[in-house]
């Protein structure tokens, strides 16, 4: 089975690399996305496990959708630390139907990556049930908020985040405030909301591993 790997962590690249060439695959590491759509040219994988964040450019998921437009039937397995995936970045789009998500974290048996590989080989195009969604303690908010709170961690202002979304000011602040409500953020006379947001959000990537 010939298997892409795209994985930014030089150590886990070349662990995982290993590993699956062990179980008799014909594996091709990337660090980069960009650098797996060179090697598709001359390698066409039946399967791709995708780191989903790969650092600057493309991420693992942006690198899912251009594989399985170049390669219908490429199976799809997603391998990152986050549990709840729009974390990662604002507006993430949906996984490709028939991806398997995974969280590293559950990765307490390598089989469980051979399993999910075997899987999406066979039948890479079959809806399976939570193959990505969210999870961990940020799964209260809707992908409306997600969306907000990551925009407010990465320094966008209300006024940014009204006009991006094609909505007011003030439309935003009830957002935010039902943001704080559904992670129980109290108000702190001693820190700005915007701090107690972007550190709420960075305790939720902690929570996730990430």
């Amino acid at each position: 089975m010939r298997v892409l790997l795209v994985e930014n962590h030089a150590f886990t690249l070349t662990t995982l690399t290993a590993a699956l060439s062990g179980w008799n695959l014909d594996v091709r590491g990337c660090s980069a996305a960009r650098e797996a759509l060179r090697e598709v040219a001359d390698f066409v994988p039946e399967v791709a496990v995708l780191d989903l964040d790969l650092g600057t450019g493309p991420s693992g998921l942006d690198l899912a959708i251009e594989l399985r437009r170049r390669f219908p039937n490429v199976g799809i397995v997603l391998l990152t630390s986050y549990r709840d995936a729009r974390l990662h970045s604002s507006g993430i789009r949906p996984l490709p139907q028939g991806g398997i998500y995974l969280c590293k974290a559950d990765l307490s048996d390598f089989h469980v990556l051979i399993d999910a590989i075997h899987a999406v080989r066979h039948a890479p195009l079959v809806t399976r049930r939570l193959a990505f969604g969210p999870q961990g303690a940020s799964a209260v908010l809707t992908d409306s908020l997600v969306e907000i709170l990551v925009a407010i961690a990465t320094g966008s202002t209300t006024a940014q985040i009204a006009a991006t979304r094609g909505v007011s000011a003030s439309a935003v602040e009830k957002s935010i405030a039902r943001i704080c409500e559904q992670l129980d953020i109290a108000k702190d006379p001693n820190l700005n909301q915007r701090v107690q947001l972007s550190r709420m959000y960075n305790h939720l990537r902690e929570l996730d591993g990430a």
